[in-house]
């Protein structure tokens, strides 16, 4: 099995990505596979013209590509790159634009997440009782210090990356869905104090 190329973003492919769409194109890339822009426009209430024009921005970038399976040559199929993303607040924090797009960017990711969550909590009853028995959720509050969390981060993003290379090449094959795994590992209450 291969190792999943991780690309951690630098300012300039961050500043890219800092658009709603941008963010919410590439997301629906990552969470449903290939797709054209016209679809993309459908799915999203967007026009095709304004999709096209920030999918050729995320491909500047380096975040989608044309996908080489699927078109006929008259519609351009696009897919996501087949690595994971990286991003950290602190290799932004010292640039004021640079942290309003991570923010951005942060932030749009957690709303889209949110939405698919919604929907299969709307939804969870017309599915076969054997996915709703097979899929749940789960919060765990830890006490951990800096290091613990850092370690236990790199833990599940590892195991993340293992499930990821397994599951590759299954798009599109009627025997698998799109499941998604949210991952969120943060501090609770307020900040500590800083020493002068």
């Amino acid at each position: 099995m291969t190792q999943r190329p991780v690309r951690r973003l630098d300012r300039s492919a961050l500043l890219g990505l800092a658009h709603p769409l941008r963010v919410r194109l590439y997301d629906e890339l990552m969470s449903r596979g290939s797709a054209t822009a016209s679809e993309l426009g459908r799915r999203l209430g967007e026009s095709s013209g304004s999709t096209s024009y920030h999918l050729r921005q995320l491909e500047r970038h380096g975040f989608v590509e044309t996908d080489p399976d699927r078109g006929t040559g008259r519609e351009r199929w696009w897919r996501a790159t087949p690595e994971s993303i990286q991003t950290r607040g602190r290799d932004f924090q010292d640039d004021p634009t640079s942290a309003e797009a991570h923010r951005l960017v942060s932030a749009e990711w957690l709303r889209t997440r949110r939405a698919r969550q919604d929907t299969w909590l709307d939804t969870r009853r017309q599915w076969p009782q054997e996915w709703q028995a097979s899929v749940g959720d789960s919060v765990s509050h830890l006490w951990l210090d800096r290091e613990e969390a850092e370690q236990l981060q790199a833990q599940l993003i590892g195991l993340m990356t293992e499930w990821a290379e397994r599951a590759e090449g299954r798009d599109g094959d009627p025997r698998y869905r799109a499941v998604e795994v949210q991952l969120a590992l943060f501090p609770t209450g307020p900040p500590p104090v800083q020493e002068p």
